[in-house]
């Protein structure tokens, strides 16, 4: 039998760590825990951040080409050389000549006459096979008047389009909406001013729409800290609306009349 006798430096190499240098190794460890659990958050901070600019920028890219889509049909006419007679559609009373009404700084109404049978209205919804049989021939007959209503729906946060008795939401992740009436001396194809009450008829429309980023998270570092985006529509649309410590964007475009300005 071997007696650790005869080795006497066999002993003093089994014994192993000491209570010191088990604590020394646990810290070392905690502390490479600690920083890459900082990482991580960090990490998923910047992903979140990432996602929440993607979000509005692609939901505000979608607001402003269905806005413009929709405005760009006002005042078509199958027949150019007439004007639109007087006539109403979802509460609003159209004057002679005119094709968009304001209701207010959040909604307006437009109308249009079909350009062809396969024309399909705000809601994707085509015409009705009545209305198509009356299509014939390009700018001969005067083609059926389409009437929407765009406006904005704070309950659910998204612009929203009625025509007839039914009601469609267009773009969500919508924190507010405004629009701008442009009026002026139209005779002289011109508009000089914006309002979002005018009384002549309105020769342009700004549109602008504040973007507010998916998801209950922080994705700012600072709790306390205004949103640049958000304070800028709170000044400019005498607005008031709270912080909420999310991503904000601010994006507008403009659209002429058509037939107004032409």
């Amino acid at each position: 039998m071997t007696h650790l006798a005869n080795y006497p430096g066999l002993e003093r190499k089994q014994r192993g760590l000491s209570l010191i240098e088990l604590m020394i190794a646990m810290l070392i460890g905690l502390f490479l825990m600690l920083g890459v659990t900082q990482i991580f958050i960090n990490n998923q901070k910047t992903y979140l951040f990432q996602q929440g600019q993607a979000g509005n920028q692609e939901n505000g890219r979608f607001s402003l080409a269905v806005l413009s889509q929709e405005l760009n049909k006002a005042g078509y006419r199958s027949k150019p050389t007439t004007l639109f007679p007087a006539g109403t559609g979802q509460n609003c009373t159209f004057p002679e000549g005119t094709s968009v009404i304001a209701v207010s700084a959040t909604s307006l109404c437009i109308r249009y006459q079909a350009a062809n049978k396969s024309d399909v209205n705000c809601q994707g919804a085509a015409l009705a096979s009545g209305d198509q049989d009356t299509i014939l021939i390009p700018y001969r007959q005067l083609n059926p008047i389409v009437v929407e209503k765009i406006w904005f729906d704070s309950a659910t946060n998204s612009i929203s389009c009625t025509t007839g008795t039914t009601t469609q939401q267009l773009v969500t992740g919508v924190t507010a909406l405004n629009f701008e009436y442009g009026v002026g001396a139209l005779a002289n194809k011109e508009v000089t001013s914006y309002s979002t009450t005018p009384t002549d008829t309105i020769g342009a429309v700004r549109y602008s729409v504040l973007m507010q980023s998916p998801g209950t998270a922080s994705l700012r570092d600072s709790t306390t800290a205004t949103s640049k985006a958000l304070s800028e529509w709170n000044s400019r649309f005498n607005a008031s609306l709270p912080e909420s410590n999310q991503i904000y964007q601010l994006v507008q475009g403009t659209t002429m009349i058509r037939n107004q300005m032409q």
